[in-house]
């Protein structure tokens, strides 16, 4: 059975994003591993040792008090979404987020993460937010972002943008059964900046991945980030793909011209694998 990690400040973008989460386990008989994290205050000051234990036990309490309380919440938007029949396991962890983050995925075995997303300043404010785009950059299984205000309406066509390295295909066979699930569709994007690409590749491809829900498109454009944005349009893309190669991947492809365009249009979540 997969397992999918679902981290949440219970807001109202995390509750959207759970949409997907749970959507994704019902496809793939996965269970949902729903995981809240808190930090304690940093307490400055003459307070006695006491005083300090007694605020941090207060603060416990509050949070579990929280986290108990929106597990109906939880479970309401998966029953009012004939998603009730999900499993889903509630974690309640204090200390850094992503240090939990990553404990959680490799105590449990995590498959991929599912994140809402939003954020406070530059590019984080823009499209991921400031836990999405640390997690995105550093955890090393696929991760799904649900940017803000798009509502979960169904996956019937997947996104996919490569340059054809052989390092892509685990990506694509991975998204092919997410699509057969889906009863979805996949368009596979390479973008050229000069006409010229890989020709033998292509065919290549295009035999390998010939009995699998694939098209094939390729595309002349000097600026890459616009024809993806065109490339959502036109296909109705319902879900971008893209693997993460480097460390300065996100830097080259959000730009911030293309990160303003992503965040007006309102586009669609991005389904990160990262490069073996």
């Amino acid at each position: 059975m997969r397992k999918i990690l679902f981290p949440t400040d219970f807001s109202e973008t995390a509750n959207n994003a759970l949409l997907y989460a749970l959507s994704l386990a019902e496809s793939q008989d996965a269970i949902v591993y729903v995981l809240h994290v808190y930090e304690l205050p940093v307490i400055n000051g003459g307070l006695s040792a006491g005083l300090i234990q007694s605020v941090y036990d207060s603060v416990k309490l509050g949070q579990f008090d929280n986290f108990k309380d929106n597990i109906p919440q939880l479970r309401k938007i998966a029953e009012d979404n004939g998603l009730g029949h999900i499993n889903m396991k509630f974690i309640l962890e204090e200390g850094n987020f992503l240090y939990i983050m990553r404990e959680t995925i490799t105590e449990e075995n995590i498959d991929f993460v599912v994140m809402g997303t939003t954020g406070n300043t530059g590019l984080e404010k823009l499209i991921f937010g400031s836990n999405t785009i640390n997690a995105i950059t550093s955890l090393k299984v696929p991760i799904l972002s649900i940017p803000n205000h798009i509502q979960f309406k169904g996956i019937k066509t997947l996104g996919f943008t490569t340059i054809f390295e052989e390092k892509d295909k685990d990506a694509l066979y991975y998204l092919c059964e997410v699509a057969m699930r889906h009863n979805a569709q996949i368009q596979c994007l390479h973008v050229t900046k000069d006409g010229k690409y890989n020709e033998k590749a292509l065919a290549d491809w295009k035999e390998e991945f010939k009995d699998e829900p694939v098209s094939f498109v390729v595309e002349t454009n000097s600026e890459p980030a616009e024809q993806v944005l065109k490339f959502i349009e036109e296909k109705d893309i319902d879900v971008l793909t893209v693997v993460s190669r480097n460390k300065g991947f996100f830097d080259k492809l959000f730009s911030p011209g293309f990160t303003k365009k992503i965040a007006s249009k309102n586009k669609v979540p991005l389904f990160v694998f990262h490069e073996k």
